[in-house]
């Protein structure tokens, strides 16, 4: 998607419109999630639609959005919203609390890298 900027854009605008559909249920009805936080990461949170509404209604709680470096670029945060470009395989920034909306991920499976009969991930190849 990286690569297709106009595909790229569609799809982020997609999700940051399901985002706008499921915030105010989130931060009406799931208000006791949050209590007790202080930070929260929002792990492939494309333009942060989500986040951003969570650290509107709770300005106490520090929230960072961590997706693609080609898709955070640009984005500002403020206050107590932040963007950081990575990759959730590598490193998630410490915090309190991950919030894991949607991810799509797709892995190609390497028969000579499993371990039959093994149902550990880590022996599941990539």
């Amino acid at each position: 998607m990286g690569h297709e900027p106009r595909f790229s854009h569609s799809f982020n605008e997609g999700m940051a419109s399901d985002a706008r559909l499921v915030t105010s249920v989130v931060i009406k009805d799931c208000k006791g999630v949050f209590k007790g936080l202080n930070s929260l990461v929002d792990v492939g949170g494309g333009n942060g639609t989500l986040a951003k509404a969570i650290a509107d209604a709770f300005p106490k709680l520090e929230c960072t959005v961590l997706d693609l470096p080609h898709v955070v670029a640009g984005l500002q945060g403020s206050g107590n919203l932040k963007f950081v470009g990575g990759d959730m395989f590598q490193t998630i920034p410490s915090t309190d609390a991950v919030l894991l909306k949607y991810l799509l991920i797709r892995r190609r499976r390497n028969p000579a890298k499993e371990n039959h009969g093994s149902r550990n991930p880590a022996n599941m190849g990539t």
